[in-house]
């Protein structure tokens, strides 16, 4: 999303005025907007209906789309806001962004985090547990989530990936975007949807009614550290997630929510070992983000003195594919810390 530019290197579309481009997606705010208003509606109703089997008040689901969606737009926005809250407070103009509701003036994930709470407090007011209405709600969530993130092919660049597509058969919509001649970009919230729509699978596994959360916090696992990923191959990360320096404060976001979820699974399972196992895998995507950017120097130096100028020219590349390595260890270390262990199964069973 909008934010100060980082300092690496622009990328291929800065240069080319919009009207230059041969565009398959364009603005299309009524397709935004009806998409995401289908995916609330979606995931509410499906909501309400496994409330009604689970014998528990239905309306509750009503609760979660109108509390959902206030809550999703408050900390949307202030996420945004923090990327340049100490900066920019007194600037001139600054005030003006708190009352801008745009796509590239909201975060993602802070909008998600605040429709989860939203959730939450609907359950409260409907007499039911937090994590097992969460644990109902995980599955309509996806499919809410990936409608969601259908809904960022009409928001012109949101969502485009950052390099040219060298891949011949993956040249075609939905997959890829035509920009300018025949220049072909990745369509990354069609990979953020597809991702979503897998996520149904630990979101249906376990117990019927609710598990006390396990549903919730496994598909939350594997959510987060897949966007973890995701966020490194956007265009225009300064537009799609904002930027703190070089670092997309969207992917910190991730990571502290993750890292969250992780330290209270050790705490609820005793899986303590799991714990530096996400601290050195967030480490690693830290370090790559600095060498995608860049940013180390020392490194740098040592790949030109031993003439190495393949890894140099690759650190793009190199970085990505360190960063689905990462991201699918989060996801396994994280799922390993948030499942109780086998004896305390065979407990409840």
């Amino acid at each position: 999303m909008r934010g100060p530019v980082p300092e690496a290197e622009p990328g291929p579309l800065d240069n080319l005025r919009a009207e230059e481009m041969k565009m398959t997606v364009s603005e299309n705010p009524v397709y935004a907007v009806g998409m995401m208003v289908l995916g609330l509606a979606a995931g509410c109703v499906w909501y309400g209906f496994r409330l009604k089997k689970n014998g528990l008040a239905g309306v509750t689901a009503l609760w979660t789309a109108l509390l959902g969606s206030v809550l999703a737009l408050l900390c949307a926005k202030f996420a945004y806001l923090l990327h340049d809250l100490g900066a920019s407070i007194f600037e001139d103009g600054y005030y003006d962004e708190i009352t801008t509701l745009t796509p590239e003036t909201l975060s993602f994930i802070g909008g998600a985090a605040g429709f989860i709470g939203g959730a939450a407090i609907a359950a409260r007011i409907g007499g039911i547990r937090p994590m097992k209405a969460l644990d109902l709600f995980t599955a309509p969530g996806c499919v809410f989530l990936c409608l969601a993130r259908l809904a960022e092919g009409g928001m012109y660049d949101i969502g485009i990936g950052g390099s040219e597509l060298g891949i011949p058969f993956l040249k075609f919509f939905p997959l890829a975007v035509q920009r300018y001649e025949d220049t072909y970009y990745l369509c990354v919230y069609v990979l953020e949807a597809l991702a979503a729509m897998l996520c149904l699978v630990p979101a249906l596994k376990g117990k019927a009614g609710g598990t006390d959360g396990r549903r919730f916090r496994r598909t939350a696992v594997c959510l987060l550290s897949a966007q973890i990923f995701f966020e490194m191959m956007v265009s225009y990360p300064y537009i799609r997630s904002f930027y703190t320096s070089f670092v997309s404060l969207e992917q910190v976001l991730c990571a502290v929510l993750l890292l969250a979820l992780v330290i209270a699974g050790c705490v609820r399972n005793g899986r303590w070992l799991t714990l530096p196992v996400i601290l050195v895998l967030l480490g690693i995507s830290a370090f790559f983000q600095f060498f995608r950017d860049n940013k180390i120097d020392f490194l740098y130096d040592f790949l030109y003195g031993h003439e190495w100028y393949w890894a140099i020219d690759c650190a793009p590349e190199i970085s990505l594919g360190v960063f689905f390595l990462v991201s699918v260890g989060l996801a396994a270390a994280g799922l390993k810390a948030v499942s109780p262990k086998r004896r305390e199964k065979a407990g409840k069973m």
